[in-house]
């Protein structure tokens, strides 16, 4: 078995690299443009291929590599003979809002397959069970601001482009999450895993470029990186300001991350089998958030808190 996508570069490959990961592998897991590429360029066809398998297949429309591969390639098989069976996986045939049985009859005849479901009695169980959605409200959310941290680490890693993501996320995250949170960041990016592949990258750069620069600015770029590590260990973190029973703002954390407390300790005060998942848009808010409700003064015993991206 072999993986590929576009990262690897694979609209650089020929046809003999392609011929002989065919060859070697009897299974090819890959991106759905990287398949429509191969089967573009001719250097696989549709009657080499046994089993087709698409994950989230309800991105099977318009104008979706999905869809591509099925009207371009496969239909055009289809009058010669012998094609690949076919088998979409998806949690839902709906991914807007649109009529739910168009819908599935558009992605059956698209992708010339029925949808099937379970039919195990057993999982009944996990049907909602009258459960009610209810919806939790803050207070406005503050101005974002400047930590301390963030100014020290702004006058060492501004102009260093790796550092993009996270002197914006340490910015903005003072508004939605809290100054507490914000600094958190640092903690993850200037670690000790995370240096060797900082001083990696910083060297890669810059013999990547075309006008080689001076050593000395290779230097002051590790020396910067060096810096902004050693500011993060001797900094201070303040714990996280939070009361129980405390439905606002602190001195450190906002009121949306107040109330996501708030309804966690109530939930796992005690010992339970309840479950929970929270969703976030960035890696850095649910490694933060994690870091938080692991502190003592913030979760509790009975709540085991991880971090899936």
């Amino acid at each position: 078995m072999s993986y590929f996508c576009g990262e690897m570069n694979t609209d650089r490959f020929n046809q003999k690299t392609w011929m002989k990961h065919f060859s070697d592998n009897m299974v090819i897991v890959c991106t759905a443009e990287v398949l429509r590429q191969c089967l573009h360029k001719s250097f696989i066809s549709m009657d080499q291929i046994n089993l087709l398998i698409f994950d989230e297949a309800h991105h099977a429309k318009k104008g979706h590599p999905y869809a591509s591969i099925i009207k371009d390639f496969y239909l055009q098989q289809k009058l010669k003979g012998r094609l690949p069976k076919i088998f979409g996986m998806t949690a839902s045939p709906v991914d807007a809002k649109v009529d739910v049985r168009k819908a599935a009859a558009e992605l059956e005849t698209l992708l010339h397959c029925e949808i099937a479901t379970t039919a195990d009695a057993s999982l009944q169980e996990f049907k909602n069970n009258g459960l009610v959605e209810q919806m939790a409200k803050y207070d406005t959310l503050g101005p974002e601001s400047e930590t301390w941290l963030l100014q020290q680490m702004m006058e060492k890693l501004k102009a260093n482009k790796m550092f993009k993501k996270p002197l914006f996320f340490a910015r903005a995250s003072t508004k939605e999450l809290g100054s507490w949170c914000a600094d958190q960041v640092w903690s993850f990016c200037l670690n000790e895993e995370e240096m060797k592949k900082l001083h990696s990258s910083t060297e890669r750069n810059y013999h990547a470029k075309k006008v080689v620069d001076s050593l000395e600015v290779l230097e002051k770029a590790r020396v910067q990186l060096a810096e902004a590590q050693a500011i993060v260990k001797a900094h201070t973190f303040s714990p996280p300001d939070y009361v129980d029973g405390s439905w606002h703002a602190t001195s450190n954390l906002s009121s949306k991350v107040v109330m996501l407390i708030s309804i966690l300790k109530e939930r796992f005060q005690r010992p339970t089998d309840d479950k929970c998942i929270v969703f976030v848009q960035k890696r850095y808010t649910a490694r933060a958030l994690a870091v938080l409700f692991a502190n003592p003064a913030v979760g509790t015993p009975h709540l085991k808190v991880g971090t899936l991206v």
